[in-house]
């Protein structure tokens, strides 16, 4: 009985396993099932291209750019590589609309099928008639005037001669004159422009109301599809009053409303040739507005605005480096904030002294040299101070204009080394103190041993420089509270040092952070003292 249910279990498994065997053989010639193009006209998703038109056989359907105008310009030995397509009322499938396709009376009296205006070809690699092979995508890209038809282009290129509003031709450099030139259109063949007052992603044409809309329109979407000779990464949007605008290399982009028909370019003379020039791969990127101007005060000298020309101001509290300014405080002064600071050319300016401090509530603030920048609001609603105006400068005593300081004024807690708090008479105390510091917010020092432009305290082989560093800066621009003629200099061994009042001028060594001052207390409160305008003159020295 054993031998006999061995057997019959062996035989069990082995019908099995051919059942097995047979059903992946059968899995192995399945043929893959080949797409089914049952239309004159199909939808075909290409790896690599994505969603374009084939004819019936699933060979692929072309654009001409020389055909903007919606005429083929494809004629005699053209056509032995780009055979037209016909199909009389053809049949779509999915995803095509009817009203997208018509037909052209070429000149020779035959007729061609068109998709949204652009005459359809083939392609023949050979030259000689014979169409490529069902999907391949080969005509792609041909001398760059060549693309494959496509359902849902944003953007397509045209070949033409540009002919002004004035009647003129011209050329790609907008001097008059015959010459082919590409440029962008949109899927329907209508030129696009650009606006040379135009910035990086800033549209200066377009009125908020829209009513201007009509004379230069917006060119509205999304870059989605295009010519696979074109990068993606330069195009990109913005948004003008709630309306959504395709920009390319940061240039917003424009329709021109005298452009009446397909393939017009009559905006290329609109108000004087390029003006508002065509777009192209050739386009150089849009240039940046600058966000952070210099301009030049006639009292005040080269100070800093914003692109609008409004002034921005220091607050001698925020030494540090924060925002010291809260509550009614900042509605008198509002922050000022770009995301990316660009200076004009020649402004003297270094990109690198600018930066940006988070504040308490999440929003951020700019900072020139460390002190965080603002603006000057005097009904302290908000509302800033006319464009062009230094009314902030000196308010309080603790407010001034910004600009590119030798010096600079702070107030703040002497806090020393020891980790006291001192007054401004060097004993124990909370008390705002008013004091000199460089333009980068490092506390200025004297030492009350020195005398009339006489250092007494470095030595000859600067062995102690790194305790209390001399100090000197060319003295250029001061603060409306600092007076020039106050500063001098002397050479101490061969290097220079700054005087205020004669006094020597010096860092401390354990300042770490912009804003300490740790050395007040050093080695004992007062002797080595800040500096402000109440310091007297220094002594003469000893004979």
């Amino acid at each position: 009985m054993q031998h006999i249910f061995k057997r019959k279990f062996i035989l069990i498994l082995l019908s099995f396993t051919i059942f097995l065997v047979s059903c992946n053989d059968d899995d192995d010639e399945t043929p893959t099932p080949s797409p089914s193009y049952d239309a004159d006209v199909n939808l075909r998703t290409d790896a690599t291209l994505g969603s374009i038109l084939v004819d019936g056989e699933g060979r692929t359907l072309y654009f001409f750019s020389l055909d903007a105008s919606g005429e083929s310009n494809c004629n005699d030995n053209c056509l032995n590589a780009w055979p037209i397509f016909y199909a009389e009322s053809p049949s779509l499938s999915s995803g095509l609309n009817q009203g997208d396709f018509g037909a052209i009376t070429r000149a020779d009296g035959s007729l061609q099928t068109t998709y949204k205006g652009w005459p359809l070809y083939y392609f023949a690699p050979e030259g000689d008639g014979a169409i490529e092979a069902p999907e391949t995508t080969n005509g792609e890209g041909v001398n760059e005037v060549w693309f494959v038809a496509k359902p849902d282009y944003t953007i397509m290129l045209a070949n033409a001669q540009l002919v002004g509003a004035d009647g003129n031709n011209y050329t790609e450099n907008y001097t008059q004159g015959e010459g082919v030139t590409q440029y962008f259109v949109d899927a329907e063949g209508n030129t696009l422009y650009l606006f040379t007052r135009d910035s990086r992603n800033i549209n200066t044409f377009t009125a908020e109301d829209f009513s201007n809309n009509d004379v230069w329109p917006i060119f509205e979407g999304s870059p989605a599809q295009f010519p696979s000779t074109l990068n993606a990464d330069d195009f990109g949007t913005i948004t003008v009053q709630g309306r959504t605008q395709l920009t390319y290399k940061g240039w917003p982009l424009y329709r021109f409303g005298q452009d009446e028909q397909r393939g017009d370019n009559k905006g290329v003379s609109v108000p004087t040739p390029g003006v508002w020039p065509i777009v192209n791969s050739n386009t150089e990127a849009a240039p940046v507005e600058a966000t952070v101007v210099v301009r030049n005060d006639a009292t005040f000298g080269n100070i800093l605005t914003d692109a609008a020309g409004n002034t921005l101001y220091f607050f001698t509290r925020d030494v540090n480096g924060q925002n010291n300014c809260s509550g009614g405080c900042a509605g008198a002064w509002p922050v000022f904030y770009t995301p990316e600071v660009v200076l004009d050319e020649g402004s003297g300016l270094e990109v690198a002294d600018f930066g940006a401090i988070t504040l308490g509530d999440g929003s951020s603030q700019t900072t020139y040299k460390g002190y965080p920048l603002y603006y000057y609001a005097p009904e302290g609603d908000g509302v800033l101070e006319p464009t062009g105006e230094v009314n902030g400068d000196g308010a309080g005593g603790v407010w001034y204009v910004a600009k590119d300081y030798s010096l600079m004024i702070a107030d703040a807690q002497l806090v020393g080394a020891d980790g006291n708090n001192y007054t401004s008479n060097y004993t124990s105390g909370d008390e705002v103190t008013k004091y000199f510091t460089d333009a980068n917010g490092r506390t200025l020092y004297i030492f009350t041993n020195d005398a009339n432009n006489t250092n007494n305290f470095t030595n000859e082989d600067f062995s102690n420089d790194n305790v209390w560093p001399i100090f000197y800066t060319e003295i250029t621009n001061l603060p409306s509270g600092m007076n020039a003629a106050d500063f001098g200099s002397i050479m101490v061994f061969g290097r220079q040092q700054l005087t205020y009042k004669g006094w020597p001028v010096y860092y401390f060594g354990q300042d770490t952070q912009r804003g300490d001052n740790k050395g007040v207390s050093v080695p004992t409160p007062g002797v080595w003292p800040i500096i402000n305008n109440g310091t007297d003159d220094a002594p003469m020295p000893s004979s």
